[in-house]
């Protein structure tokens, strides 16, 4: 206890320090999404910085409660319209139904028109909100529409989010007023799943981009066959997109029913635009043929430099025109371009080994690059290792399920093709950021050749190795030294699904007691392969991680054995698997506050002083040196912050228990025989 006590007031100072020096970057950011319940609202009505990102349901909450509907807006409005902490609302109608509300509609058990427009009002008025989502809600009508409209001069709004709302040309009409407003401030505008939007509703919003010259970002995303958009609607956007006032440096059009007469539109458009993030993913309306038209336009934009185009109709002629375009590119999104290769069916990767080999030689700048669940087969992999043995400037490579052919009998990169990819990085100038090497055929060899390229990267921070059974339990354990590395700096470590078993979990726990860094940890078991296709059941769990491996991790996060166990015990985890959320689920949240010396304070605090015997932890406590006695007063006596999050257990029991049993000691005109009592006893 007096060791524990003795470093904790080391490290409060060191700690201080810190948080001290991260405290004006850190200013503007959007915490966790705080649901709008009694706590949350005395907590607005106190200004508490801790809620920045509120959400509030209109209806029924899942317990048939509507809280929304108990609140005289109008009296208790200024929670919200004076506070200065929060930056995100998220409106939508409730988390259990489907249903979409529409803004205003009387009924019971829904808020009255009166409600919503007091509290509308309060966000109309408020100077702090830069985000505002709503979610689920219909705003065709008038009423909707005239509450949209009221934000047209917010002092603060930047980012607005519309999804999986109804619109109709009257909520178009609604959002374009607000966004092209003299005043409005809104920077990013997006559009998700939205029902109702035909070519009139496109040409309305059109018209407000190009009448805001502060909106940088236009996102259409999502709405597939939810909306009716023809040629005719993608040449109003390509109009704005050409227009010298258009300020668009990013456009996200995935999943939005292109077909290949808009895509030409679109191109024809974008050549000389402004934008620099194109996201045309999952436009499977766009026929090959399509594609290549479109990206041989694209060729002669100078301005794009992120491009994404997963999941579409991109073939070989695609593929061959894009390797012209690489070296302008940052970040280049190709997953699930299924059509590459299919025209060399004895080598179906050859067209990729050939993309890769092209790429080397042009130079490219690429930071970010995502190939999952393309067919790429040993020479495609072999290939992509000569690119990537230079490319100093990658920071993100994702390569998920790359090990499947294209009839499935037989992988297409094999274990051996890992093998010599791993093999040919090492020593080389990558250092990432991001891995993902999910759901491939790498074996034990390749596990520990990856290993071994991971632990000279100084950068890494997220690493997913999820659904690699191939490796065997005792293959797994080459991960442990790893997490010890002095380059050790994961926050996140995905191991689900994989053949790791008691021993080899025991040994991972052991290795991250001490450290400072891991924020998230799956693991998990697998289900058999052998399944048949047409039966529901998708296979029976096979668990490899019993209650005994359990037990480890849970003793990683909140060692209970003694006070200094807890004490050094892991602080930074704040995720774990689900079979562990239950009762770690407190020590989780406790762990999710910066200040790491409180957290294991209040963990020492929580789990050995917590109940009303403290007799067999208070002898410690007697028994301790004079000298530290100050420093153990000070750290019964000290506070939490103001934002701190879980549970927090004040000392001043402790405290009080303490002052019980040597009153002496806080009694001045007693202290010196005290002291000299302790003195004499410690001759003795």
């Amino acid at each position: 206890m007096e060791d524990a006590i003795h470093q904790n007031a080391v490290d409060t100072e060191m700690n201080h320090d810190s948080i001290e020096e991260n405290s004006d970057s850190e200013e503007d950011t959007i915490g966790e999404e705080v649901d709008f319940d009694e706590i949350t609202l005395q907590k607005l009505k106190e200004n508490d910085p801790a809620i920045s990102n509120l959400c509030i349901q209109l209806n029924c909450d899942h317990n048939g409660k509507c809280f929304f509907s108990d609140i005289d807006w109008e009296k208790d409005g200024d929670c919200i319209t004076g506070n200065t902490h929060l930056k995100c609302i998220h409106i939508l109608a409730t988390r259990r139904s489907r249903l979409t509300y529409i803004l205003g509609e009387q009924g019971n058990k829904l808020p009255t028109r009166q409600q919503l427009q007091d509290f509308f009002s309060c966000i109309h008025r408020n100077c702090s909100i830069k985000e505002l989502a709503i979610n689920a809600i219909s705003i065709s009508e008038e009423f909707g529409c005239s509450l949209i409209e009221g934000l047209q001069s917010h002092p603060s709004l930047e980012r607005l989010e519309i999804r999986a709302c109804v619109l109709g040309n009257k909520g178009c009409t609604a959002l374009g007023k607000l966004l092209k407003h003299s005043t409005s401030k809104v920077k990013e505008f997006s559009l998700y799943s939205c029902n109702k939007l035909d070519d009139e509703g496109l040409g309305i919003i059109s018209d407000s981009i190009l009448g805001n010259s502060r909106l940088k970002s236009f996102c259409l995303n999502g709405n597939n066959l939810k909306i009716t958009i023809t040629s005719s609607g993608w040449r109003a956007l390509s109009t704005v997109l050409q227009h010298p006032n258009c300020k668009l440096t990013c456009l996200n059009l995935s999943n939005a029913n292109i077909d290949s007469k808009g895509a030409n539109t679109l191109g024809t458009a974008l050549r000389g635009s402004t934008v620099k993030e194109l996201n045309l993913s999952h436009n499977r309306h766009i026929s090959s043929a399509g594609w290549q038209t479109l990206l041989d336009q694209l060729r002669f934009s100078t301005s794009i430099e992120i491009l994404k185009l997963s999941n579409n109709m991109i073939d070989d002629g695609g593929l061959d025109i894009l390797a012209d375009m690489c070296g302008t590119f940052k970040s280049l999104s190709l997953n699930d371009n299924n059509l590459i290769g299919d025209s060399l069916s004895d080598d179906p990767g050859e067209v990729w080994q050939w993309f890769f080999n092209s790429m080397q030689r042009r130079g490219t700048r690429l930071k970010k690059l995502y190939l999952s669940n393309n067919y790429i087969d040993n020479g495609g992999i072999s290939a992509l290792g000569s690119l990537l043995r230079n490319m100093s400037t990658l920071k993100t490579l994702e390569l998920e399920c790359m090990s499947k052919s294209m009839n499935f009998d037989e992988s297409n990169i094999t274990p051996q093709g890992w093998v010599l990819f791993f093999n040919s990085l090492q020593d080389s100038n990558l250092d990432l950021v991001h891995l993902s090497v999910d759901d491939n055929s790498i074996d034990n060899e390749g596990l520990q050749l990856l290993v071994r390229l991971v632990s000279n990267m100084t950068s890494l921070k997220v690493l997913w190795l999820s659904r690699n059974r191939m490796v065997t339990p005792s293959g797994w354990q080459a991960l442990s030294d790893y997490l010890q590395s002095p380059n050790f700096a994961l926050e996140e470590l995905h191991l689900g699904e994989n053949r790791i078993n008691d021993d080899t979990v025991i040994a991972f726990t052991s290795a991250l007691t001490h450290n400072t860094t891991l924020e998230r940890l799956t693991l998990g078991g697998y289900y058999d392969d052998d399944i048949d296709d047409e039966d529901e059941d998708v296979g029976e769990l096979n668990q490899l991680i019993t209650d005994r491996g359990w037990e480890a991790v849970s003793s990683l996060l909140c060692n209970k054995t003694s006070i200094m166990d807890t004490y050094n015990c892991n602080h930074s985890l704040q995720h774990l698997p689900d079979e562990l959320a239950d009762c770690l689920g407190p020590y989780l949240l406790l762990n999710k506050n910066k200040d790491k010396v409180e957290v294991a304070r209040q963990k020492v605090l929580q789990i050995h002083f917590s109940d009303d015997d403290h007799d067999s932890k208070m002898q410690v406590l007697l028994d301790m040196e004079l000298e530290m006695m100050p420093i153990a007063i000070e750290w019964m006596g000290r506070p939490t912050h103001d934002d701190w999050r879980g549970t927090s257990v004040s000392g001043l029991g402790l405290l009080y228990n303490l002052m019980r049993r040597l009153p002496d000691l806080f009694d001045s005109s007693a202290q010196k025989k005290f002291v000299g009592e302790r003195k004499g006893k410690a001759d003795l």
